[in-house]
C-alpha cells in the first residue's frame, strides 16, 4: 500500500479544500500520517485520523515553535488515542534560530538550542511512556553543528528504539550512522529535483530500502513535476518512482517495502 508517512493536512493551507484533498487520497487507496507542529495542529491531526479510516496522527511541538508555545506534557499526552502512532515532530532546527528575546545573537543561539533539546527530551519521555515511535526533525544551518548528528547522539543516549529522521537532508556518512543504529530515513520531494539533490540521491542509492520511508511534508517540498506548488499526499508516488529509478528496481517494490517499513515502525 502507498503511504505518506509525513503530511500536514492539519495545516491551514488546506482549510478551503481539505476534504477534496482527502478524497483524492481515498481514491488512491493510500494511507496518510498527519503530523502535529503545535498543540492545535496536533489536535486536528487526531480528529482527521478519527474521522478517516486511512489516516493516522502524530502529536508534537516542532522545534521552531519552542518559544511560541510551551510544551505541556500532559496536554499532549491527553490527546493520544489509538489512532496516534508517533510523537513528534521534534528535534533540532539550526536554520530557524532567530527569536526576538532581547539577547545578543551568541546567547540567543545557545538559548534556542538548549530549549530545543529540553523539549526534544520531553517528547522522548512521552514516546516511551506511550510506546510510540518518534518523528525527528533536523535541519542544518550552523557552520559547526550538524543537526542530524546531534539528534542521533540523543536517540542513542536515551535508548530510543523506534524513530525516523524525517525529511533527511544530511550526507551519506551521517545516513549510514543513523541506519546502523536501526533508525529510519524519511525521503521527500527534493530527491526528485534536478539541481542540488546529488547528495540526497547518493543517500538513497547507498542506504538499504528496508530503512527508508517515503513522505511529502506537504504542503511543502512538492516533487517534480509539481515543484513550487502546494504539495499533497498523493504526490508521494513521485518520491517512490525516483527511489525506484535510483535503485534500479520497480516502483511497486518501493511502495511495498516502504509500506512494510511504516507498518513496523508505527505499528499500523
Amino acid at each position: 500500500m502507498l503511504i505518506d508517512t509525513h503530511a500536514h493536512l492539519n495545516f491551514e493551507d488546506y482549510n478551503i479544500d481539505r476534504e477534496k484533498v482527502i478524497k483524492r487520497c481515498q481514491i488512491k487507496e493510500m494511507a496518510v500520517i498527519n503530523v502535529g507542529a503545535q498543540l492545535e495542529t496536533s489536535m486536528l491531526a487526531v480528529r482527521l485520523a478519527e474521522n478517516h479510516h486511512n489516516m493516522y496522527a502524530a502529536v508534537g511541538l516542532h522545534p521552531i515553535h519552542v518559544f511560541d508555545e510551551e510544551f505541556d506534557y500532559y496536554d499532549f499526552r491527553a490527546i493520544i488515542n489509538n489512532k496516534v502512532v508517533a510523537v513528534g515532530e521534534t528535534g533540532f532546527d539550526y536554520y530557524h534560530l532567530t527569536f526576538n528575546r532581547g539577547c545578543a545573537q551568541e546567547l540567543l543561539t545557545s538559548e534556542v538550542i538548549a530549549e530545543q533539546k529540553r523539549v526534544f527530551l520531553e517528547h522522548i519521555r512521552l514516546a516511551k511512556e506511550k510506546d510510540l515511535a518518534l518523528i525527528c526533525h533536523g535541519r542544518n544551518g550552523l557552520e559547526k553543528r550538524n543537526a542530524y548528528n546531534d539528534i542521533l547522539e540523543i536517540l542513542v543516549a536515551e535508548k530510543v528504539e523506534r524513530a525516523v529522521i524525517h525529511c533527511f537532508g544530511g550526507d551519506v556518512a551521517t545516513a549510514r550512522e543513523i541506519v546502523k543504529r536501526g533508525y529510519y530515513l524519511g525521503i521527500d520531494g527534493p530527491v526528485t529535483f534536478t539541481k542540488k539533490a546529488e547528495e540526497l540521491q547518493r543517500v538513497v542509492k547507498e542506504m538499504p530500502l528496508d530503512h527508508l520511508l517515503i513522505e511529502t511534508d506537504c504542503p511543502f517540498l512538492a516533487p517534480e513535476p509539481h515543484r513550487g506548488k502546494r504539495n499533497e499526499p498523493i504526490y508521494v508516488e513521485y518520491v517512490a518512482e525516483k527511489i525506484a529509478e535510483l535503485k534500479g528496481i520497480s516502483k511497486a517494490e518501493v511502495i511495498e517495502q516502504t509500506w512494510q517499513n511504516a507498518k513496523y515502525l508505527f505499528r499500523l
